[in-house]
C-alpha cells in the first residue's frame, strides 16, 4: 500500500516537474515549440497513469478513501 503511494507521489512530482520544464522552455526560445508541446504531452500522459494508478489502486483496495469530519 504505501509503495503504491509513494510512486503516486513521485509521479506527481514529475508531472510538476515536466510543467515547469514546459514554462522554461517558452520563456527561453518561443519559436521552438516542437519541445514544449513534448514536454506537455508527457505531463498529460503522466498525468493519466497517475489517475489510472488511483482508481485501480482504490478498486482493488490498495488506496482507502477517507471521508472528511470522520
Amino acid at each position: 500500500m504505501l509503495l503504491l503511494k509513494l510512486i503516486i507521489v513521485i509521479l506527481l512530482i514529475f508531472v510538476v516537474i515536466s510543467l515547469f520544464t514546459a514554462l522554461y522552455l517558452l520563456i527561453k526560445s518561443p519559436d521552438n515549440s516542437e519541445k514544449v508541446v513534448k514536454s506537455l504531452a508527457i505531463r498529460v500522459g503522466l498525468s493519466l497513469f497517475v489517475l489510472m494508478l488511483i482508481f485501480v489502486g482504490s478498486r482493488f483496495g490498495f488506496i482507502e478513501p477517507h471521508a472528511f469530519g470522520q
